[in-house]
């Protein structure tokens, strides 16, 4: 039903006038990881990459409708210290994975296009998995006997399943844990006691690879520097990919300003930018991360972004892996978050 929906809008004409009512508004792209399969490495995450030539076609069909900014470009123009222009793009990508820089920068350069990556410094500086990787890995190396989980009164049975069934079964324990942990301290308890059941089973856990692994390692210091040093805007994603506003108040400012630290020590750059874990922001969030001196902030939340935007608050859509580029084009003008067709969802 979407994709009939994505097609009638772009053959309609509707997508050509909503994008020219709305071109000096911005568009910001997020994206994680880009790695496609790899014959070398033990596994797949089910948490699925964008192959680099995925990115390459994707980036070749926005190039012909859209230019692409710097995020720099952007927010001084979303600031009113620059004129606005016609269709400006800007990419960004969350989580600091290696292969942002062996794998998305050289398409990125390719196609004369920057991005900014987000990275959790603290991941950087250990080398440590990131929890979604981790359990994604447990879950897939655990015999089928042991996918029946437990912590507290939650129970996930993903025994059973076909690939897709583990796809969309390790989507929904991750959305149920988020939902019922309000605070970071009981998910993250949550997640590692699930994590080390399946590992417990498995005999073996991440750890056995991610130092060169094509899909969850992270790129290290001199690699984030090489990678500025090419163009690319390094920001900060907080020091431990910690949900701001689900975690004491406290503990806020010392996310914030260490990470914003280590970065300009590490990169002898200063950083400007930061873009919430799992868009977790709230009004005081947002206070403290101006307060701690980032230009601008980027939420999870989807949309265009106008003159005049609360910069720490900026809007971001997903990008899709590419579809036809007529799909691509709808998913992330923004039509499909105005107030008709959202209706039209109802």
């Amino acid at each position: 039903m979407k994709r009939v929906l994505r097609y009638l809008v772009y053959a309609s004409g509707l997508l050509a006038l909503w994008r020219y009512l709305h071109r000096k508004q911005i568009t910001i792209l997020m994206l994680h990881g880009v790695a496609g399969e790899n014959a070398g490495a033990r596994w797949r995450p089910l948490w699925e990459r964008m192959p680099a030539s995925k990115l390459d076609a994707m980036l070749g069909v926005l190039g012909r409708y859209y230019r692409f900014l710097s995020l720099d470009e952007a927010v001084d123009i979303l600031a009113g210290r620059k004129p606005p222009v016609d269709y400006g793009l800007v990419l960004t990508f969350d989580d600091g994975y290696r292969n942002n820089v062996t794998e998305a920068v050289p398409v990125l350069k390719a196609h004369g296009a920057s991005a900014t990556l987000f990275v959790a410094t603290g991941f950087v500086e250990t080398g440590r998995a990131y929890w979604i990787d981790r359990l994604d890995y447990a879950l897939q190396h655990a015999p089928d006997s042991a996918r029946d989980l437990q912590s507290g009164e939650l129970r996930f049975d993903l025994r059973g399943r076909d690939r897709a069934g583990l796809v969309a079964g390790y989507r929904d324990l991750r959305l149920e844990v988020k939902k019922a942990c309000p605070d970071d301290e009981t998910m993250l308890r949550v997640l590692d006691e699930l994590a080390t059941q399946l590992e417990s089973a498995a005999g073996t856990t991440i750890a056995d690879v991610i130092l060169d692994d094509p899909y969850v390692s992270i790129a290290s210091w001199a690699e984030l520097a090489r990678a500025a040093e090419e163009g690319m805007t390094i920001g900060s994603h907080t020091r431990d990919h910690t949900r701001l506003a689900a975690i004491p108040r406290d503990e806020v400012d010392e996310q914030l300003t260490e990470s914003r630290r280590e970065l300009g020590e590490r990169l002898g750059r200063e950083c400007r930018y930061f873009a919430y874990p799992n868009g977790s922001l709230d009004d005081y969030v947002m206070e403290r991360v101006a307060a701690a001196g980032y230009a601008a902030a980027l939420s999870t939340r989807a949309g265009l972004n106008r003159i005049g935007e609360n910069l720490y608050a900026l809007r971001r859509f997903a990008s899709p892996v590419m579809r036809a580029p007529a799909e691509v084009l709808v998913e992330i003008s923004g039509i499909l978050e105005s107030s008709l067709f959202r209706r039209l969802r109802a």
